[in-house]
């Protein structure tokens, strides 16, 4: 099946996606920060990302979550057509749609390169379904 990397903060959730993705057939690795999430994406080929919007830690949000590593691969696909990570499909999820200020954040994240979003919590079969539909939308020609 597909290679795909998660990036998540909470390590649990992380785990949870992990397994259930496994159970599919499919090769999971997990980070916590978009820094190691674009190294990973450069050292290795990827089928696709799935990445929080929103990276904390120590009761902070940090600068390299999701939706800077969404705009970052969006960029390569602008501006390096060549490049393997740019093609990447992206998934980016978030638990924060419901907190105030945050209305629209799902929307941004599709304007900076998300190819689909996911509203936390989400359902193991909206998961499935998602990922299916990048994987067979991006299949190369």
């Amino acid at each position: 099946m597909a290679r795909i990397l998660v990036l998540e903060d909470d390590a649990d959730f992380a785990d949870l996606v992990k397994l259930d993705l496994e159970q599919a057939g499919h090769k999971v690795d997990i980070t916590d920060s978009g820094t190691s999430a674009f190294d990973l994406i450069t050292e290795t080929h990827y089928d696709l990302l799935i990445a929080d919007i929103y990276i904390w830690k120590e009761g902070k949000v940090q600068p390299d979550g999701g939706l800077l590593l969404a705009g970052r691969l969006h960029r390569l696909r602008l501006t390096e057509s060549s490049d393997p990570r740019g093609t990447m499909p992206i998934i980016v999820m978030t638990g924060a749609v419901n907190r105030p200020g945050q209305e629209n954040i799902l929307k941004v994240a599709s304007s900076v390169g998300a190819d689909a979003v996911l509203a936390k919590p989400f359902s193991s079969r909206d998961l499935h379904k998602t990922v299916h539909k990048l994987l067979t939308d991006h299949r190369p020609t």
